[in-house]
């Protein structure tokens, strides 16, 4: 599938989203509703996210240790260039983009950075499952729901043993496959070179002494969240008890993961005002203006810290398509 195609796709399903969440919309009502929010919560929810990345980034230090010891500010810089990219452009181009600000900036392997951001996600995905463990003990899922909650729990457990088992195992793998004489030639010597930078930093938790904290920052960061969807929560005057906020952590961070426009926009929306609508008997108009909020707060204001760094830096997204990523 090119990427024109799954572009297309992503649109339509954000498209979709947008309708199902507001093709049934009284703007003035939408609007009345948008306006009684308390901003006091709103400006909350936004400083938590912003202190957010600032874990995020730390978080990130230490899985870049092995490889490089960088400091916390330039880390922090590049994370938000990161989502800034993932705001603005299709397929999570962020990531890349965050890669490449970093080794740009501090001189290490692009691919290995880029290993440490793939490794970032499974170690959110693990915290999501955590969140997810914790919430579904309380709240009664259907039988289907709970069946689905185990096969993520299963997979992202097999996954994180299969980068452990994978940090052990590569050097000698690699060393097999260079023996084969199809692998002979420069461009299959230079196809190794990347794969093995990445592993590297996808596997560089092996390799470090501070496996208590990254778990730590990793459950952190989800209690942040988790407080964000809360403050969002009570500035709409939604009422709704700390295991529906959960609930609707989870559900939207799940919207997240669906192919659609950048930012998540409609998926995200959609998840929002479905759970509130059907689970909670939550009415349609404080259920969008919810959704609206919670996901400007996730948007906005890392977008516009974003673009400051973006514009700050030496990097551009001429550089990124023309330059490969063994540097």
């Amino acid at each position: 599938m090119n990427k024109l195609l799954k572009l297309i796709i992503s649109v339509i399903i954000s498209t979709l989203g947008l309708y199902y969440a507001f093709g049934e919309v009284n703007i003035e009502e939408l609007w009345l509703s948008l306006k009684s929010t308390n901003l006091i919560y709103i400006v909350l929810a936004s400083s938590l996210i912003i202190f957010s990345i600032l874990i995020r980034a730390q978080r990130w230090k230490l899985l870049l240790e092995p490889i490089k010891v960088i400091p916390l500010n330039p880390l922090f810089g590049t994370t938000m260039i990161g989502y800034f990219g993932n705001a603005v452009l299709p397929f999570r181009f962020g990531e890349l983009l965050r890669a490449y600000s970093i080794a740009s900036l501090k001189n290490i392997n692009t691919s290995a950075a880029f290993g440490t951001i793939l490794l970032e996600r499974i170690l959110d995905l693990i915290g999501l499952v955590f969140t997810m463990l914790i919430f579904s003990w309380f709240y009664p899922f259907e039988s289907g729901g709970k069946s689905i909650i185990i096969l993520i729990m299963l997979l992202t457990i097999s996954g994180f043993t299969f980068i452990i088992w994978l940090g052990s195992n590569h050097l000698q793998i690699f060393e097999k496959i260079k023996r084969r004489p199809f692998f002979k030639g420069p461009l299959s010597i230079k196809i190794l070179k990347i794969i093995s930078n990445l592993i590297e930093g996808l596997t560089s938790i092996r390799d470090t002494n501070h496996s208590i904290k990254i778990i730590f920052y990793t459950i952190f960061i989800w209690f942040i969240y988790f407080c964000v969807t809360f403050a969002v929560i009570l500035g709409t005057g939604i009422n709704l008890d700390w295991i529906g906020v959960g609930i609707i952590l989870i559900s939207t961070s799940f919207a997240l993961a669906v192919p659609a426009a950048p930012g998540g926009i409609g998926t995200y929306h959609a998840a929002a005002v479905y759970m509130l609508t059907s689970y909670f008997a939550v009415n349609r108009i404080e259920s969008q203006a919810f959704a609206v909020i919670l996901h400007a707060v996730g948007y906005v204001p890392l977008m516009l810290i974003g673009f400051i760094y973006f514009i700050r830096s030496s990097v551009h997204f001429k550089d990124i398509l023309e330059k490969n990523i063994t540097k």
